[in-house]
Protein backbone atom coordinates (compact mmCIF):
# COMPACT_ATOMS: atom_id res chain seq x y z
CA UNK A 1 0.00 0.00 0.00
CA UNK A 2 2.86 2.03 0.78
CA UNK A 3 4.57 2.22 -3.09
CA UNK A 4 3.62 5.54 -3.92
CA UNK A 5 4.69 7.22 -0.87
CA UNK A 6 7.84 5.65 -0.42
CA UNK A 7 9.18 8.34 -2.17
CA UNK A 8 8.41 11.11 0.32
CA UNK A 9 10.54 10.98 2.69
CA UNK A 10 8.91 10.36 6.32
CA UNK A 11 5.59 9.90 5.28
CA UNK A 12 4.85 6.19 6.87
CA UNK A 13 5.89 8.43 10.44
CA UNK A 14 3.42 11.23 9.27
CA UNK A 15 1.02 8.84 8.63
CA UNK A 16 0.94 6.77 11.69
CA UNK A 17 1.92 9.45 14.42
CA UNK A 18 -1.23 11.19 12.61
CA UNK A 19 -3.43 8.30 13.36
CA UNK A 20 -2.09 7.43 17.12
CA UNK A 21 -3.16 11.27 17.48
CA UNK A 22 -6.64 10.73 16.40
CA UNK A 23 -6.87 7.64 18.00
CA UNK A 24 -5.57 8.48 21.34
CA UNK A 25 -7.70 11.61 21.25
CA UNK A 26 -10.93 9.73 20.53
CA UNK A 27 -10.15 7.04 22.83
CA UNK A 28 -9.88 9.66 25.86
CA UNK A 29 -13.34 11.02 24.49
CA UNK A 30 -14.51 7.51 24.58
CA UNK A 31 -13.88 7.17 28.26
CA UNK A 32 -14.79 10.36 29.46
CA UNK A 33 -18.18 9.49 27.84
CA UNK A 34 -18.55 6.22 29.60
CA UNK A 35 -17.33 7.46 32.80
CA UNK A 36 -20.38 10.18 32.45
CA UNK A 37 -22.71 7.87 31.74
CA UNK A 38 -22.09 5.57 35.13
CA UNK A 39 -22.14 9.25 36.68
CA UNK A 40 -25.24 10.44 34.95
CA UNK A 41 -27.09 7.41 35.79
CA UNK A 42 -25.74 7.57 39.54
CA UNK A 43 -26.95 11.59 39.44
CA UNK A 44 -30.47 10.74 37.91
CA UNK A 45 -31.03 8.25 40.95
CA UNK A 46 -30.02 10.67 43.63
CA UNK A 47 -32.11 13.07 42.23
CA UNK A 48 -35.34 10.85 41.72
CA UNK A 49 -34.71 10.11 45.73
CA UNK A 50 -34.65 13.34 47.11
CA UNK A 51 -37.72 14.36 44.98
CA UNK A 52 -39.47 11.67 47.47
CA UNK A 53 -38.84 13.69 50.65
CA UNK A 54 -39.10 16.66 49.04
CA UNK A 55 -41.84 16.59 47.15
CA UNK A 56 -43.08 19.68 44.90
CA UNK A 57 -46.51 20.30 47.11
CA UNK A 58 -44.35 20.30 50.35
CA UNK A 59 -42.09 23.67 48.53
CA UNK A 60 -45.93 25.24 48.30
CA UNK A 61 -46.69 24.77 52.00
CA UNK A 62 -43.95 25.88 53.26
CA UNK A 63 -43.47 29.32 54.72
CA UNK A 64 -39.84 30.10 54.33
CA UNK A 65 -39.12 28.84 50.84
CA UNK A 66 -36.73 31.87 49.19
CA UNK A 67 -38.83 34.43 47.12
CA UNK A 68 -37.93 34.39 42.88
CA UNK A 69 -38.21 36.95 40.07
CA UNK A 70 -38.31 35.51 36.56
CA UNK A 71 -36.24 37.83 34.40
CA UNK A 72 -37.51 37.23 30.78
CA UNK A 73 -35.19 40.11 28.32
CA UNK A 74 -37.49 41.10 24.76
CA UNK A 75 -36.98 42.13 21.82
CA UNK A 76 -39.51 42.62 19.05
CA UNK A 77 -41.57 39.07 20.69
CA UNK A 78 -45.02 41.41 19.56
CA UNK A 79 -46.51 38.13 17.40
CA UNK A 80 -45.92 35.77 20.32
CA UNK A 81 -45.31 38.38 23.32
CA UNK A 82 -49.02 38.06 24.74
CA UNK A 83 -49.28 34.29 24.64
CA UNK A 84 -45.64 33.82 25.78
CA UNK A 85 -45.85 36.17 29.21
CA UNK A 86 -49.18 34.75 29.79
CA UNK A 87 -47.31 31.11 29.95
CA UNK A 88 -44.51 32.82 32.68
CA UNK A 89 -47.54 34.08 34.43
CA UNK A 90 -48.92 30.73 34.72
CA UNK A 91 -46.53 29.36 37.00
CA UNK A 92 -47.31 28.01 40.21
CA UNK A 93 -45.25 29.29 43.28
CA UNK A 94 -46.11 31.83 46.17
CA UNK A 95 -44.00 34.03 46.26
CA UNK A 96 -42.06 34.90 42.60
CA UNK A 97 -41.98 38.40 39.96
CA UNK A 98 -41.95 38.03 36.87
CA UNK A 99 -39.79 40.91 35.40
CA UNK A 100 -40.37 41.34 31.84
CA UNK A 101 -37.85 43.93 29.81
CA UNK A 102 -38.27 45.36 26.60
CA UNK A 103 -34.63 45.45 25.23
CA UNK A 104 -35.77 48.69 22.73
CA UNK A 105 -38.00 46.58 20.40
CA UNK A 106 -38.43 48.55 17.32
CA UNK A 107 -41.97 46.40 16.92
CA UNK A 108 -45.44 46.71 18.62
CA UNK A 109 -44.61 44.28 21.50
CA UNK A 110 -44.71 47.30 23.86
CA UNK A 111 -47.81 48.37 22.92
CA UNK A 112 -49.49 45.26 22.85
CA UNK A 113 -48.75 44.21 26.70
CA UNK A 114 -49.94 48.17 27.47
CA UNK A 115 -53.42 47.17 25.93
CA UNK A 116 -53.31 43.69 27.51
CA UNK A 117 -52.35 43.93 30.73
CA UNK A 118 -53.51 46.92 31.46
CA UNK A 119 -50.10 48.45 32.00
CA UNK A 120 -49.35 51.37 33.66
CA UNK A 121 -46.40 53.96 33.67
CA UNK A 122 -44.55 54.18 36.77
CA UNK A 123 -41.52 56.61 37.69
CA UNK A 124 -37.76 54.60 36.99
CA UNK A 125 -35.51 57.32 38.64
CA UNK A 126 -36.07 54.98 42.29
CA UNK A 127 -34.13 52.30 40.07
CA UNK A 128 -30.85 51.44 41.82
CA UNK A 129 -28.45 50.38 39.11
CA UNK A 130 -25.73 48.14 41.01
CA UNK A 131 -24.80 46.65 37.58
CA UNK A 132 -24.41 49.29 34.69
CA UNK A 133 -26.97 48.75 31.85
CA UNK A 134 -28.33 50.77 28.83
CA UNK A 135 -30.99 53.49 30.02
CA UNK A 136 -34.10 52.49 31.24
CA UNK A 137 -37.03 54.90 29.95
CA UNK A 138 -40.07 53.38 31.81
CA UNK A 139 -41.59 50.55 34.62
CA UNK A 140 -45.04 49.49 34.20
CA UNK A 141 -47.09 47.77 36.44
CA UNK A 142 -50.19 46.15 35.68
CA UNK A 143 -53.34 47.65 37.01
CA UNK A 144 -55.21 43.87 36.80
CA UNK A 145 -55.20 42.27 40.62
CA UNK A 146 -54.51 38.80 38.87
CA UNK A 147 -51.39 40.30 37.07
CA UNK A 148 -50.33 42.49 40.06
CA UNK A 149 -46.73 40.14 39.56
CA UNK A 150 -45.85 41.50 36.52
CA UNK A 151 -43.52 44.60 35.67
CA UNK A 152 -42.30 45.47 32.41
CA UNK A 153 -39.30 47.40 31.87
CA UNK A 154 -39.02 49.92 28.76
CA UNK A 155 -35.28 50.55 28.19
CA UNK A 156 -32.93 51.39 25.04
CA UNK A 157 -31.04 48.55 23.13
CA UNK A 158 -28.00 47.12 24.56
CA UNK A 159 -28.51 43.21 23.66
CA UNK A 160 -29.79 39.99 25.79
CA UNK A 161 -27.39 40.62 28.74
CA UNK A 162 -27.88 44.06 29.36
CA UNK A 163 -31.45 43.33 29.74
CA UNK A 164 -31.07 40.62 31.95
CA UNK A 165 -28.81 42.70 33.86
CA UNK A 166 -31.63 45.59 34.03
CA UNK A 167 -33.97 43.03 35.58
CA UNK A 168 -31.23 41.90 38.05
CA UNK A 169 -31.48 45.38 39.17
CA UNK A 170 -35.03 45.56 39.69
CA UNK A 171 -35.51 42.23 41.22
CA UNK A 172 -35.61 42.34 45.03
CA UNK A 173 -35.74 38.84 45.54
CA UNK A 174 -33.84 36.44 46.75
CA UNK A 175 -33.00 34.06 43.93
CA UNK A 176 -33.35 35.10 40.19
CA UNK A 177 -34.33 33.06 37.36
CA UNK A 178 -33.19 33.89 33.55
CA UNK A 179 -35.34 32.69 30.51
CA UNK A 180 -35.85 33.45 27.00
CA UNK A 181 -39.86 34.75 26.61
CA UNK A 182 -40.12 32.37 24.06
CA UNK A 183 -40.14 28.94 26.06
CA UNK A 184 -42.59 27.62 27.69
CA UNK A 185 -41.62 26.91 30.93
CA UNK A 186 -43.42 23.87 32.84
CA UNK A 187 -45.97 25.39 36.09
CA UNK A 188 -44.47 23.23 38.60
CA UNK A 189 -40.52 24.41 37.32
CA UNK A 190 -40.14 27.00 40.53
CA UNK A 191 -40.94 24.32 43.03
CA UNK A 192 -38.60 22.08 41.68
CA UNK A 193 -35.40 24.02 40.97
CA UNK A 194 -35.89 25.56 44.61
CA UNK A 195 -35.39 22.18 45.92
CA UNK A 196 -31.87 22.31 45.76
CA UNK A 197 -31.11 25.27 48.28
CA UNK A 198 -33.52 23.98 50.67
CA UNK A 199 -31.86 20.66 50.51
CA UNK A 200 -28.04 22.06 50.68
CA UNK A 201 -26.93 22.75 54.05
CA UNK A 202 -22.66 22.84 53.58
CA UNK A 203 -22.10 24.47 50.53
CA UNK A 204 -24.10 27.47 48.76
CA UNK A 205 -25.90 26.54 45.43
CA UNK A 206 -24.64 29.26 43.03
CA UNK A 207 -26.40 27.75 40.11
CA UNK A 208 -29.37 25.41 39.25
CA UNK A 209 -30.34 24.33 35.58
CA UNK A 210 -33.07 22.72 34.62
CA UNK A 211 -33.44 20.43 31.88
CA UNK A 212 -34.17 22.22 28.23
CA UNK A 213 -36.63 20.29 25.62
CA UNK A 214 -37.40 21.23 22.19
CA UNK A 215 -41.11 21.60 21.28
CA UNK A 216 -41.29 22.06 18.09
CA UNK A 217 -44.81 20.54 16.63
CA UNK A 218 -46.19 20.60 19.82
CA UNK A 219 -49.66 22.42 20.71
CA UNK A 220 -49.98 25.18 23.70
CA UNK A 221 -52.73 25.92 24.99
CA UNK A 222 -53.06 28.76 27.26
CA UNK A 223 -49.22 29.08 27.96
CA UNK A 224 -49.25 25.71 28.50
CA UNK A 225 -47.40 22.38 27.18
CA UNK A 226 -50.93 20.66 26.20
CA UNK A 227 -49.55 17.84 23.76
CA UNK A 228 -46.02 17.34 22.91
CA UNK A 229 -44.94 15.69 19.77
CA UNK A 230 -41.63 14.86 17.92
CA UNK A 231 -40.36 17.74 15.10
CA UNK A 232 -41.90 16.87 11.88
CA UNK A 233 -38.58 17.90 10.23
CA UNK A 234 -35.26 16.20 10.74
CA UNK A 235 -33.31 19.56 11.58
CA UNK A 236 -35.19 19.78 14.85
CA UNK A 237 -35.88 16.48 14.99
CA UNK A 238 -32.18 15.35 15.47
CA UNK A 239 -32.01 18.26 18.12
CA UNK A 240 -34.04 16.60 20.24
CA UNK A 241 -31.43 13.59 20.18
CA UNK A 242 -28.55 16.20 20.80
CA UNK A 243 -30.68 17.77 23.72
CA UNK A 244 -30.99 14.54 25.24
CA UNK A 245 -27.85 13.44 25.11
CA UNK A 246 -25.97 16.32 26.05
CA UNK A 247 -28.45 17.52 28.68
CA UNK A 248 -29.21 13.80 30.31
CA UNK A 249 -25.80 12.13 29.83
CA UNK A 250 -23.41 15.47 30.19
CA UNK A 251 -24.32 17.63 32.98
CA UNK A 252 -26.01 14.85 35.10
CA UNK A 253 -22.59 13.79 34.78
CA UNK A 254 -20.49 16.83 35.99
CA UNK A 255 -23.73 17.89 38.78
CA UNK A 256 -22.73 15.11 40.06
CA UNK A 257 -18.96 15.68 40.20
CA UNK A 258 -19.96 19.36 40.89
CA UNK A 259 -17.77 20.10 37.85
CA UNK A 260 -20.85 21.86 36.07
CA UNK A 261 -19.52 24.61 34.14
CA UNK A 262 -22.81 25.89 31.95
CA UNK A 263 -26.23 26.44 32.82
CA UNK A 264 -27.88 26.87 29.65
CA UNK A 265 -29.25 30.73 29.60
CA UNK A 266 -33.18 29.41 28.52
CA UNK A 267 -33.68 28.87 32.19
CA UNK A 268 -31.08 28.63 35.04
CA UNK A 269 -31.63 29.98 38.79
CA UNK A 270 -29.23 31.92 40.50
CA UNK A 271 -28.94 34.00 43.98
CA UNK A 272 -29.08 37.51 42.83
CA UNK A 273 -26.59 38.80 45.62
CA UNK A 274 -24.15 36.68 44.08
CA UNK A 275 -24.52 37.43 40.38
CA UNK A 276 -24.28 41.42 41.38
CA UNK A 277 -21.45 41.11 43.31
CA UNK A 278 -19.67 39.62 39.69
CA UNK A 279 -21.50 42.46 38.21
CA UNK A 280 -23.47 40.39 36.31
CA UNK A 281 -23.89 39.03 32.57
CA UNK A 282 -21.00 40.13 30.03
CA UNK A 283 -22.55 41.83 27.49
CA UNK A 284 -19.52 41.89 25.25
CA UNK A 285 -19.95 38.25 24.97
CA UNK A 286 -22.35 36.39 23.04
CA UNK A 287 -21.88 33.26 25.26
CA UNK A 288 -23.32 34.85 28.30
CA UNK A 289 -24.52 31.93 30.39
CA UNK A 290 -21.53 29.97 30.20
CA UNK A 291 -19.38 33.33 31.14
CA UNK A 292 -21.75 33.83 33.97
CA UNK A 293 -20.94 30.60 35.68
CA UNK A 294 -17.67 30.15 35.31
CA UNK A 295 -17.44 33.26 36.74
CA UNK A 296 -19.05 32.80 39.44
CA UNK A 297 -17.41 29.74 40.29
CA UNK A 298 -13.97 32.02 39.93
CA UNK A 299 -15.47 33.79 42.27
CA UNK A 300 -16.42 31.71 44.84
CA UNK A 301 -12.82 29.94 44.40
CA UNK A 302 -11.48 32.97 45.10
CA UNK A 303 -13.85 33.65 48.03
CA UNK A 304 -12.85 30.39 49.27
CA UNK A 305 -16.41 29.52 49.99
CA UNK A 306 -18.11 25.99 49.55
CA UNK A 307 -20.41 26.04 46.46
CA UNK A 308 -22.37 24.07 44.29
CA UNK A 309 -23.53 24.08 40.68
CA UNK A 310 -26.22 21.81 40.21
CA UNK A 311 -28.64 20.49 37.46
CA UNK A 312 -32.14 18.63 37.42
CA UNK A 313 -32.99 16.00 34.93
CA UNK A 314 -36.35 17.28 34.33
CA UNK A 315 -37.43 18.95 31.53
CA UNK A 316 -38.65 22.28 33.00
CA UNK A 317 -38.44 24.15 30.09
CA UNK A 318 -39.78 24.12 26.48
CA UNK A 319 -38.05 25.83 23.47
CA UNK A 320 -38.09 26.28 19.97
CA UNK A 321 -34.85 24.74 18.36
CA UNK A 322 -33.98 25.97 14.69
CA UNK A 323 -36.15 24.31 12.40
CA UNK A 324 -34.04 24.45 8.72
CA UNK A 325 -30.38 24.17 8.28
CA UNK A 326 -28.95 28.12 7.83
CA UNK A 327 -30.59 29.05 11.46
CA UNK A 328 -28.93 25.95 12.78
CA UNK A 329 -25.51 27.29 11.70
CA UNK A 330 -25.98 30.68 12.61
CA UNK A 331 -26.81 29.43 16.00
CA UNK A 332 -24.13 26.83 15.84
CA UNK A 333 -21.58 29.53 14.41
CA UNK A 334 -23.24 31.96 18.12
CA UNK A 335 -22.19 29.53 20.46
CA UNK A 336 -18.62 28.77 19.04
CA UNK A 337 -17.45 32.43 18.86
CA UNK A 338 -19.35 32.67 22.44
CA UNK A 339 -17.29 29.53 23.69
CA UNK A 340 -14.06 31.30 22.12
CA UNK A 341 -15.15 34.26 24.05
CA UNK A 342 -15.26 32.84 27.28
CA UNK A 343 -11.92 30.31 26.79
CA UNK A 344 -10.18 33.01 26.27
CA UNK A 345 -11.58 35.48 28.97
CA UNK A 346 -10.73 32.91 31.38
CA UNK A 347 -7.49 31.17 30.08
CA UNK A 348 -6.02 32.18 33.76
CA UNK A 349 -7.65 28.87 34.67
CA UNK A 350 -5.57 26.88 33.27
CA UNK A 351 -3.51 24.36 35.36
CA UNK A 352 -3.88 27.33 37.97
CA UNK A 353 -3.82 25.20 41.27
CA UNK A 354 -5.65 28.65 42.98
CA UNK A 355 -9.06 27.53 41.65
CA UNK A 356 -8.17 24.02 42.54
CA UNK A 357 -10.08 20.80 39.91
CA UNK A 358 -11.83 24.20 38.33
CA UNK A 359 -8.34 25.23 37.24
CA UNK A 360 -6.50 21.95 36.88
CA UNK A 361 -9.29 19.51 35.62
CA UNK A 362 -12.69 21.13 34.46
CA UNK A 363 -11.24 24.21 32.41
CA UNK A 364 -8.78 22.24 31.16
CA UNK A 365 -11.28 19.80 29.69
CA UNK A 366 -13.45 22.44 28.48
CA UNK A 367 -10.18 23.55 26.24
CA UNK A 368 -9.45 20.11 25.23
CA UNK A 369 -12.76 18.55 24.43
CA UNK A 370 -15.32 21.70 24.04
CA UNK A 371 -13.54 23.98 21.88
CA UNK A 372 -11.19 21.75 20.43
CA UNK A 373 -13.22 19.01 19.04
CA UNK A 374 -14.27 20.81 16.29
CA UNK A 375 -10.86 21.54 15.44
CA UNK A 376 -9.71 18.02 15.66
CA UNK A 377 -12.29 16.77 13.63
CA UNK A 378 -12.21 19.63 10.76
CA UNK A 379 -7.72 18.74 10.81
CA UNK A 380 -8.98 15.00 10.43
CA UNK A 381 -10.94 15.58 7.60
CA UNK A 382 -8.22 17.73 6.29
CA UNK A 383 -5.53 15.16 6.49
CA UNK A 384 -8.15 12.16 5.20
CA UNK A 385 -7.96 14.07 2.37
CA UNK A 386 -4.44 15.06 1.95
CA UNK A 387 -3.65 11.41 3.01
CA UNK A 388 -6.16 9.76 0.17
CA UNK A 389 -4.01 12.62 -2.47
CA UNK A 390 -0.61 10.84 -1.16
CA UNK A 391 -2.08 7.38 -1.65
CA UNK A 392 -1.10 7.05 2.27
CA UNK A 393 -3.96 5.70 3.37
CA UNK A 394 -4.69 2.17 4.44
CA UNK A 395 -8.53 2.17 3.19
CA UNK A 396 -9.43 -1.38 4.75
CA UNK A 397 -7.83 -0.06 8.34
CA UNK A 398 -9.75 3.53 7.80
CA UNK A 399 -13.18 2.08 7.13
CA UNK A 400 -12.90 -0.39 10.04
CA UNK A 401 -12.02 2.38 12.09
CA UNK A 402 -14.85 4.74 10.80
CA UNK A 403 -17.25 2.15 11.21
CA UNK A 404 -16.43 1.39 15.16
CA UNK A 405 -16.65 4.90 15.41
CA UNK A 406 -20.13 5.04 14.36
CA UNK A 407 -21.14 2.36 15.96
CA UNK A 408 -19.78 3.88 19.28
CA UNK A 409 -21.90 6.99 18.63
CA UNK A 410 -25.12 5.13 18.21
CA UNK A 411 -24.72 3.25 21.35
CA UNK A 412 -24.42 6.14 23.44
CA UNK A 413 -26.98 7.74 21.75
CA UNK A 414 -29.05 4.69 22.43
CA UNK A 415 -28.04 4.83 25.60
CA UNK A 416 -29.27 8.41 25.95
CA UNK A 417 -32.76 7.99 24.75
CA UNK A 418 -33.61 4.89 26.10
CA UNK A 419 -32.55 6.49 29.82
CA UNK A 420 -34.46 9.81 29.45
CA UNK A 421 -37.71 7.38 28.54
CA UNK A 422 -37.21 4.96 31.32
CA UNK A 423 -36.53 8.00 33.70
CA UNK A 424 -39.95 10.13 31.67
CA UNK A 425 -42.95 9.35 30.32
CA UNK A 426 -42.55 12.54 27.56
CA UNK A 427 -41.60 10.10 24.43
CA UNK A 428 -43.38 6.19 25.55
CA UNK A 429 -44.79 5.95 21.87
CA UNK A 430 -42.94 2.93 20.38
CA UNK A 431 -43.47 4.80 16.89
CA UNK A 432 -41.52 7.69 18.77
CA UNK A 433 -38.52 5.82 20.26
CA UNK A 434 -38.10 4.20 16.70
CA UNK A 435 -38.34 7.84 15.28
CA UNK A 436 -35.84 9.29 17.65
CA UNK A 437 -33.25 6.21 16.63
CA UNK A 438 -33.10 6.98 13.43
CA UNK A 439 -32.82 9.99 14.05
CA UNK A 440 -29.33 9.00 16.01
CA UNK A 441 -28.19 7.07 13.58
CA UNK A 442 -28.78 9.03 10.96
CA UNK A 443 -27.21 11.97 12.34
CA UNK A 444 -23.58 11.52 11.52
CA UNK A 445 -24.27 11.42 7.58
CA UNK A 446 -25.79 14.84 7.51
CA UNK A 447 -26.73 16.78 10.94
CA UNK A 448 -23.29 16.44 12.31
CA UNK A 449 -21.25 17.82 9.54
CA UNK A 450 -23.75 20.98 9.84
CA UNK A 451 -22.92 21.47 13.46
CA UNK A 452 -18.93 21.09 12.51
CA UNK A 453 -19.32 23.67 9.75
CA UNK A 454 -21.19 26.27 11.75
CA UNK A 455 -18.60 25.70 14.71
CA UNK A 456 -15.39 26.72 12.40
CA UNK A 457 -17.39 29.14 10.95
CA UNK A 458 -17.42 30.70 14.26
CA UNK A 459 -13.96 30.13 14.44
CA UNK A 460 -13.04 31.39 11.38
CA UNK A 461 -14.75 34.79 12.63
CA UNK A 462 -13.22 35.16 15.77
CA UNK A 463 -9.43 34.33 13.75
CA UNK A 464 -10.26 37.02 11.21
CA UNK A 465 -12.28 39.37 14.17
CA UNK A 466 -15.33 39.53 11.73
CA UNK A 467 -17.68 41.09 13.87
CA UNK A 468 -21.29 39.12 13.93
CA UNK A 469 -23.38 39.70 16.81
CA UNK A 470 -26.06 37.36 17.68
CA UNK A 471 -27.68 36.77 14.41
CA UNK A 472 -30.92 36.89 13.60
CA UNK A 473 -33.13 33.48 14.82
CA UNK A 474 -35.91 33.53 12.85
CA UNK A 475 -38.38 31.29 15.01
CA UNK A 476 -42.08 29.84 13.36
CA UNK A 477 -43.73 29.94 16.81
CA UNK A 478 -45.48 27.37 18.56
CA UNK A 479 -48.36 25.40 17.30
CA UNK A 480 -51.00 26.94 19.74
CA UNK A 481 -54.51 25.36 20.31
CA UNK A 482 -57.23 28.44 20.64
CA UNK A 483 -59.77 25.37 22.32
Amino acid sequence: MWDSAEGFFGSYYIYWISVYLFIGYGASLLTLYLSGIFLARRSIKRTKQRSIFLRAEDVVSATDIPSVTVVAPAYNEGLTIIENVKSLLSIQYPYYELILVNDGSKDDSLQRLIDEFDLKRQDATFITQPIPTASVKHIYKSRKKKYTHLTVIDKNNGGKADAINAGVNFANTELVIFTDVDCIIEQDAILKMVRPYLEEDDKEIIGCGGGIGIANDSVIKNGILTELKLPSRLVPMNQVVEYIRAFLLGRMAWSEVNGLMLISGAFGMYPRKRVIEVGGFNPKTVGEDLELCIRLRKHMEEQKIPYKVVYLPETLCWTEAPSDYNILIRQRDRWARGLWETISLHRDLLFNRKYGKMGMLYYPYWLLFEFGAPIVEFLGVICLIAFGIFGWINWPFAILLSFAAYLVGCVFSTIAIFMYIKSFDHYTKPKQIIELLLAAYLEPFYYHPLLLYGQMLGYYKKIFDITSGWGTMTRKGFKVSKS
